[in-house]
């Protein structure tokens, strides 16, 4: 069983590198254009993976565009959810999870939100390496979908969604600068006050 499951992993990690995709996954029409991309780690194999199937579907990454996409650490837990105590066995709970932003400007983030991706895995204490390389192929495998499930979301997203975001948050920005401002004029006011006293 254990072979015929690492069998599956090698072969989709195999196809996949060269380029083969199921009907309906590999293509995605973006309203967006262009995009602004920053990470927490850009040389992170996430992050570029991500930027490949950006413009592979025709975004443009560019410093000048008006929102931009940020990319947190890609984070990743494991936890044993069954153990059998006779053959050494157990099942853990891989899990990664990324945190992504699209922002404009100075303004705080337009957008939110995190994906996240699990699979369970069977861990054999009596072949460690064996299930240590199936946990690393199925790392990968999880991190493409990790991909494909960021770029349904920047998909789902559209231009007029995001300058009704931006006009919002710019309203919120300016009311807080003016109460910041009066605030301040009002101490001003009350020291010199203070000093005439």
């Amino acid at each position: 069983m254990r072979l015929a499951h690492l069998f599956t992993l090698s072969l989709a990690l195999v196809l996949s590198a060269c380029g083969f995709q199921l009907r309906g996954t590999g293509n995605f029409e973006f309203s967006l254009k262009e995009l602004r991309f920053s990470s927490d780690d850009r040389l992170a194999p996430l992050a570029s993976q991500l930027q490949e199937r950006l413009r592979a579907q025709g975004v443009e990454l560019t410093d000048s565009a008006e929102y931009s996409l940020h990319l947190g650490r890609e984070t990743q837990s494991q936890r044993v959810v069954s153990f059998t105590a006779g053959t050494r066995s157990s099942e853990q709970m891989l899990t990664s999870t990324v945190d992504y932003e699209i922002r404009s400007g100075q303004l705080p983030a337009l957008i939110r939100g995190q994906a996240e991706i699990q699979r369970a895995q069977s861990f054999n204490q009596n072949h460690v390496s064996a299930s240590s390389e199936e946990a690393r192929m199925l790392r990968d495998e999880m991190r493409n979908e990790l991909v494909m499930q960021l770029m349904l979301r920047l998909q789902a997203i559209k231009p007029a969604q995001l300058e009704q975001l931006r006009e919002a948050a710019q309203i919120k920005a300016d009311a807080e600068a003016a109460a910041r401002e009066a605030e301040q004029q009002r101490l001003q006011q009350e020291e010199k006050m203070f000093q005439i006293n």
